[in-house]
């Protein structure tokens, strides 16, 4: 029996029908709420977000079966979006981090601080922040309620190959 995949959609209320989610897209800053984005709105958020220079995460959703969306991937239209701004610009994009496909939503992640050092290193990415004093990297995930841990966080640093290779 195959498994038929859970269609995510686009939470943009403006789209003229119901149209799958190409990748799921958050700030680290909070500057908004989490979303998800089909083809045509991730172009913008991620354009807007490097114009306004936002760190925005996009982690993309598995691929549909229709026609439409097995060609397209998130990563090539990221790497074209890169590329538009180097010309717009004139200086190079110096890296865009992915999350993880499985990394944990704010709202899947385990309560203690404890439990969330035992989540695999591919989790314990640096995301920035600039609303603490001083702004920083802190790790995605080894946060509690007031409280950031600087990246690389213990796990990171004990585990480094582990956290970009896997």
């Amino acid at each position: 029996m195959t498994e038929t995949p859970e269609i995510v959609y686009c939470r943009n209320e403006d789209c003229a029908e119901r149209t799958p989610a190409v990748a799921r897209v958050s700030w680290p800053d909070g500057r908004y709420n989490p979303t998800t984005a089909c083809a045509e709105d991730l172009e913008v958020i991620v354009s807007n977000s490097i114009s306004e220079g936002h760190v925005v995460l996009v982690e993309p959703v598995t691929e549909h079966k229709s026609d439409a969306y097995r060609s397209y991937t998130v990563t090539h239209m990221i790497k074209e979006l890169v590329r538009v701004r180097r010309r717009e610009v004139g200086r190079d994009v110096r890296a865009i981090l992915l999350e993880a496909p499985d990394h944990p939503g704010y709202d899947e992640l385990p309560e203690t601080i404890e439990e969330r050092r035992k989540l695999p290193a591919r989790f314990h990415v640096p995301v920035w922040t600039d609303t603490g004093e001083p702004p920083m990297w802190v790790c995605a995930v080894c946060w509690e309620d007031g409280v950031v841990y600087g990246w690389p966080c213990q796990v990171a640093a004990e585990n480094g190959g582990e956290v970009f290779a896997q």
